[in-house]
């Protein structure tokens, strides 16, 4: 990548334009880890409010996951703030960058940017086979347990912190942006972090989805269940968008990736414009995406089910 602090005429323009990216991907870090970090704590309150009530189990649960969406936002955010301020500070105060072999922490930050967007696909993933076990397998006494779905959300972050250890061998220093990243010609890094990151779970969300919509089509059900389970498919249709949103970014990725065989270079640019396009992707998408809806109400729970189960091979009653 060329190095953007080479001090001639010619470069001016372009030192400028890179700062003002950096900048507003700072802006817009914080502004995110502020609105998130507000919605975190109220899920947080109200999941101790619905504690002591065992109606609210379902409830309790979708809260978990949702939370788990949002740690995994607030942490990628995170990272890429921290990523930002080390290009500031590079572009304010070191002006001779050399190469040099990444540090621990250095690596560190690679494999955070790795890990966290990873956890973000996967808990979205969760979220939806929990709807899933709701719809289809509403008397299932191991899914509607509450520490069953803690000690799943345990196995996803061991899971995403295994997947997510050859990228830190991977990690190169790039000096014209004072941090470590894996570089745009590391196919392998590219297709590995691309396919266990985003690919896997966006496949299984969408079959979760395509399961759910067949079994509404050929089973018939009570209008209380029905009404249920026409929130929880609208619920993962909007994880779907979610998840289509947060792959434009990886789109860009793509194309920066393509532009740099054909034109045989990177431009200057391609790194600070793919943190600032993660960034927008997160700071502009719809945060009802990410929530298990909290409006009152004990109708979303595994226990609600048990009453309708007399009439639902015949349908609603009219």
């Amino acid at each position: 990548m060329f190095n953007i602090s080479l001090n001639t005429s010619s470069n001016e323009d372009l030192i400028s334009i890179a700062i003002s990216f950096t900048i507003m991907t700072i802006v817009l870090a914080c502004l995110t880890i502020i609105l998130n970090s507000v919605i975190l704590f109220r899920l947080i309150y109200y999941g101790k409010l619905r504690k002591r009530s065992s109606k609210s189990t379902s409830r309790r649960i979708g809260l978990l996951h949702s939370m788990n969406t949002y740690i995994h936002i607030i942490g990628c955010t995170t990272t890429f703030l921290i990523m930002s301020i080390r290009t500031l500070f590079g572009d304010l105060y070191l002006y001779n960058k050399e190469e040099m072999s990444p540090s621990w922490h250095c690596r560190l930050l690679n494999y955070l940017t790795s890990m966290f967007p990873a956890g973000i696909y996967g808990s979205c993933f969760l979220q939806a086979l929990f709807r899933f076990w709701r719809i289809i397998k509403p008397h299932q006494h191991l899914y509607r347990k509450f520490s069953f779905h803690i000690r799943l959300i345990h196995l996803h972050w061991i899971l995403i912190i295994i997947l997510s250890i050859p990228v830190w061998f991977r990690s190169v220093y790039l000096s014209s942006e004072n941090f470590c990243l894996n570089h745009f010609s590391d196919t392998w890094s590219s297709v590995y972090i691309s396919v266990t990151s985003a690919i896997i779970p966006v496949f299984g969300i969408s079959i979760v989805y395509l399961k759910i919509v067949l079994y509404m089509k050929h089973n018939w059900q009570s209008r209380k269940r029905w009404r249920r389970m026409k929130r929880d498919a609208a619920t993962i249709r909007r994880i779907i968008l979610l998840v289509i949103v947060l792959l434009n970014t990886s789109s860009a990725a793509i194309i920066l990736w393509l532009l740099m065989f054909i034109q045989k270079h990177m431009h200057p640019l391609s790194y600070r414009l793919l943190c600032f396009m993660v960034e927008i992707a997160i700071t502009v998408n719809p945060k009802r995406n990410y929530v298990e809806p909290i409006e009152s109400g004990s109708g979303d729970s595994f226990h609600g089910t048990r009453s309708t189960r007399q009439v639902s091979d015949f349908g609603p009653r009219h």
